[in-house]
């Protein structure tokens, strides 16, 4: 389907559409991704509802983040019960009914109702990774949401982000831009990364003005984006690859002739300019893409299997399966790039290409645990700490540092600020270094970096 129209047609005419249309049970929640047949793009032709951006400076929270829950409406007893094995499930509900539905629906498939909970909030589609909330931390280290318009005219999805501001007891914060969760991924620290989509749906702002709100809003230093595919596909980063670490990717792959590869190409080859927040090249696995089983190439249609289309949640990540041995050649990507994390096949759900685990999950992010946010600049490794809610740093982070000819030594950092802390990297250049962070904050939370420590390290060539 083509993404963009030359017709616009107001929300109101989707709020009347939601108004009229029959009650339906959770498993006949079928929106597409993209646009129905009836609905056109939503665009920004006029200032929204814009609220004032959050104080001071400003820290997105990655995909790998603590969660406190994993927010769905998919009914995929596979992905039901692969996240559950692995934490609490958050399935958004339009009202009661829908939740005995639910239920009755755990205990024909056997699973376990014991990790699942539900948010009574009125939807329109399973989409919750395009409309949901956005986290970030504001100057003064409190959590807060930031909520964009969502892309599709689609008003019950749209208010999401503002019902679980009100029920997280969180500040929402509204930057008046028309933009999706599948088309964004940020690294915690200044950097993001989208597709060109984001300045085609906001044609009354100029791209320096979008830049300058996704500072202010979201603390995005560099806004890296790319084409992928306009008017073929709809255009979401998450369709071609994953930012998976701050300093590490997992991109598409398409073979010789395919109409994506170009773009995909284009867009691998913007990464390997830039330099990770550790100050090295990007790491850049590649995942082969293969042709959905009976689809070929000379249909057009290049359905791809959707591999790239994956979810993390605390230390695990889910990527879809078609039960044969290219499964497994996707999951030892995967493997490779996320040493230290659990590796989980769920059945595909007869998704496509584009259409697949990562859309239609979402983290609630955890709100009463210590953060850390690590990056290397001017020779030192530097470490910002946003402590548990009531709680202060009393102590400085400590360093697990290796490299070679050296053995392993922990050594504290040097407090520079409130929540800032400096390590400076001695030796020679052309020296490796390899760091591990661990803090604890007053409340007694301790968290160690990167993520998958300490099967993960932070690697780093002195200069």
């Amino acid at each position: 389907m083509t993404i963009q129209s030359r017709f616009s047609k107001t929300l109101l005419f989707a709020a009347a559409f939601c108004v009229v249309a029959p009650a339906v049970t959770p498993d006949e929640k079928n929106l597409p991704r993209g646009l129905a047949p009836f609905e056109s793009p939503v665009r920004m032709e006029a200032a929204p509802d814009v609220t004032e951006p959050p104080v001071g400076h400003i820290r997105s929270l990655a995909e790998w983040e603590d969660a406190e829950a994993v927010m769905t409406l998919w009914p995929n007893p596979s992905l039901i019960g692969a996240l559950s094995a692995h934490g609490n499930v958050k399935i958004l509900t339009d009202n009661s009914r829908d939740q005995s539905w639910w239920s009755n629906w755990l205990e024909n498939n056997n699973l376990s109702a014991e990790k699942i909970s539900y948010f009574k909030v009125k939807t329109d589609s399973m989409w919750v990774r395009d409309y949901g909330p956005w986290f970030i931390f504001d100057g003064a280290g409190k959590m807060g949401i930031v909520d964009t318009i969502y892309n599709r005219p689609r008003p019950n999805d749209d208010k999401v982000p503002q019902f679980l501001g009100k029920e997280l007891n969180l500040p929402v914060f509204k930057p008046g831009l028309v933009h999706t969760g599948g088309n964004y991924y940020n690294d915690g620290i200044v950097d993001a990364f989208s597709s060109t989509l984001v300045y085609t749906e906001n044609p009354s702002l100029k791209k320096t003005e979008v830049n300058a709100r996704m500072l202010s809003y979201l603390g995005i230093e560099n806004y890296n984006t790319s084409r992928l595919a306009p008017k073929v596909t709809i255009e979401h980063i998450d369709t071609f690859g994953k930012l998976v670490t701050p300093d590490t990717w997992v991109f598409s792959e398409f073979p010789e002739g395919s109409r994506f590869r170009t773009d995909s190409e284009n867009y691998v080859a913007m990464l390997k300019k830039m330099n990770s927040p550790y100050g090295t090249p990007y790491k850049i696995l590649r995942m082969k893409m293969h042709l959905r089983e009976g689809v070929t190439r000379e249909t057009r249609a290049e359905d791809y299997r959707a591999y790239i289309n994956s979810f993390i949640s605390n230390r695990v990540l889910y990527f879809p399966t078609y039960g044969d041995g290219i499964d497994d050649e996707a999951k030892s990507v995967y493997q490779a790039a996320l040493p230290g994390y659990e590796i989980i096949g769920v059945n595909n759900g007869n998704t496509e290409w584009g259409d697949s685990i990562h859309c239609r999950n979402r983290n609630l992010l955890r709100t009463n645990t210590l953060h850390l946010f690590a990056w290397v600049k001017n020779g030192s490794l530097w470490v910002e700490a946003y402590p548990s809610p009531g709680a202060v740093m009393e102590s400085v982070p400590f360093v697990k540092v290796t490299g070679e000819m050296r053995q392993a030594e922990v050594l504290p950092m040097q407090r520079t600020g409130d929540r800032l802390f400096q390590f400076p990297i001695a030796g020679r250049s052309g020296d490796k270094r390899q760091f591990e962070i661990t803090a604890s904050d007053s409340n007694g939370v301790t968290k160690t970096i990167p993520s998958g420590a300490p099967a993960m390290k932070i690697d780093y060539v002195i200069q």
